[in-house]
């Protein structure tokens, strides 16, 4: 990434705790990149970060070949390596090539005057929720005075990827930040140090990781010890783990959303309310009712809009232009997304995006709200990284699909669970079918009685349910 400010070789050392163990004769950069196919300047500066699946160091002699001036590599490296061998060549030595990386990006974004930085956590919508906070907040103040992580690049690569984008007309910065490691919001958190946080919720996520709710929550929570008196976080006060939370940070203005007993809540649902297929409900906030609308239909969509509008009013936002402005919004792909409405009146929805109980559950409960006339075929898939709770999970799983499905279709691992589930609720057995690829799914499907129904794709990303939708839609 081009850079907007210079960094010269002391400010890099300093920010990374590094040592250059080999001076060239380059020592003032303006652009940062982290994957060696990519483009760069004779002023650049790489990063040979280390995964499951790749070793930046084993491009370091490409990079330099192709006339990059500097890189930063982990100890390890001058162990194996010659570094003798790279003439006019500045090399940084660090404990951790990522951490090192974010500890620059902390740097770089020191280096703006921004209005708000913005941090969004929470076990399920937060895409949704910085989506709809850049939609509010980009219309009222303009695109070019925003930026926010593209699709859902919430880690310790993504953020530092978007800090990089950063330029002189950014004025407010949203981040939706993620995790599947114990400590991974706070060091995310110490990058950004936002002055407006929120957790959207707390649900049964990675918890092969956070092992149970209360896991998730330190995990999640740990975002506070971040934020500067002062600064504004916005929980969900129906979120009983969250409750507890409530106001316990000295300093921390807490601001919270809700049913009832919040700063900001929400009376009067009514799912399809117009010809357009509007949401319509209103939104009670400090003694004054607004009406608001929504294109995707579902109580937890409102959720997810109560925690955006209340991040844009705290940035300058009046509640009428928020609610205006969220009558354009979209939602992401493959995140209850409307593909097509078929001519033998069925719909299919693809949700397919990611699954963990939360979402699940939402996601169930939004077909159930959206569409109570028609019939519900559930084409669901393993929840991932549930570690010693996937079992129990998925049995709860079938309970909950048990409640709305007229027919469930399954591939996965854990199928044993959820049929289990299904049949513990009174389901017929007759009417869930199993399936293990395409052929076998375009097969089976073709049996049901697809007419008037909806029909949902659901499942964690490594089960790339997308990828069948099509088959529904032949």
């Amino acid at each position: 990434m081009k850079l907007e400010f210079n960094l010269n070789l002391d400010d890099i050392l300093n920010a990374t705790g590094g040592k250059a163990v080999k001076l060239g004769t380059h020592l003032v950069f303006n652009e940062v990149f982290i994957d060696s196919r990519a483009l760069f300047s004779e002023n650049s500066i790489f990063f040979a970060l280390k995964g499951k699946n790749f070793n930046g160091e084993d491009f370091i002699d490409k990079i330099f070949k192709m006339g990059c001036p500097c890189a930063v590599v982990s100890w390890d490296f001058l162990e194996k390596n010659n570094i003798s061998e790279y003439a006019e060549k500045t090399i940084i030595a660090v404990e951790d090539t990522l951490y090192a990386y974010g500890l620059l990006a902390k740097k770089y974004l020191s280096l703006f005057n921004l209005q708000h930085k913005i941090a969004i956590t929470g076990s399920s919508g937060k895409t949704t929720v910085k989506e709809m906070l850049y939609v509010i907040l980009s219309k009222y103040f303009g695109e070019n005075y925003i930026l926010k992580n593209k699709y859902n690049y919430n880690n310790q690569v993504g953020i530092p990827n978007t800090i990089f984008e950063l330029n002189g007309s950014h004025k407010l910065l949203i981040l939706e930040i993620g995790t599947n490691k114990k400590g991974e919001i706070e060091k995310l958190s110490n990058i950004i140090n936002p002055d407006v946080g929120a957790i959207i919720n707390i649900g049964k996520s990675h918890l092969e990781e956070f092992i149970n709710l209360e896991g998730v929550l330190k995990e999640k929570y740990s975002m506070v010890s971040a934020m500067s008196s002062g600064s504004y976080f916005i929980i969900n006060a129906d979120d009983a783990l969250l409750a507890g939370k409530y106001k316990t940070d000295a300093g921390i203005n807490f601001i919270s959303f809700g049913a009832k007993n919040a700063d900001l809540t929400y009376k009067n649902i009514e799912f399809n309310a117009d010809s357009e297929g509007f949401m319509h409900f209103e939104l009670l906030y400090n003694g004054e009712t607004y009406k608001a609308k929504l294109k995707p239909n579902g109580l937890h969509f409102v959720y997810d809009f109560m925690c955006a509008i209340l991040a844009a009013h705290i940035c300058g936002v009046d509640f009428r232009s928020g609610i205006e402005a969220i009558e354009s919004f979209e939602l992401p792909k493959g995140r209850m997304e409307l593909i097509s409405e078929n001519s033998n009146n069925s719909i299919i929805i693809n949700d397919s995006y990611n699954s963990n109980p939360t979402s699940l559950k939402a996601a169930f409960n939004a077909i159930r709200d959206t569409y109570p006339g028609k019939k519900k075929i559930l084409i669901l898939g393993d929840m991932l990284e549930l570690g010693e709770s996937a079992e129990t999970e998925h049995f709860k799983a079938g309970e909950e699909a048990a409640k709305i499905a007229d027919y469930v279709f399954y591939t996965g691992n854990y199928s044993k669970f959820l049929i289990d589930g299904l049949i513990s609720s009174g389901f017929n057995p007759d009417k869930i079918i199993l399936f293990d690829d395409k052929k076998d799914f375009q097969e089976k499907l073709a049996a049901a009685d697809k007419a008037g129904s909806v029909i949902l794709f659901k499942g964690s990303r490594g089960m790339q349910l997308e990828n069948f939708i099509d088959v529904v839609e032949k």
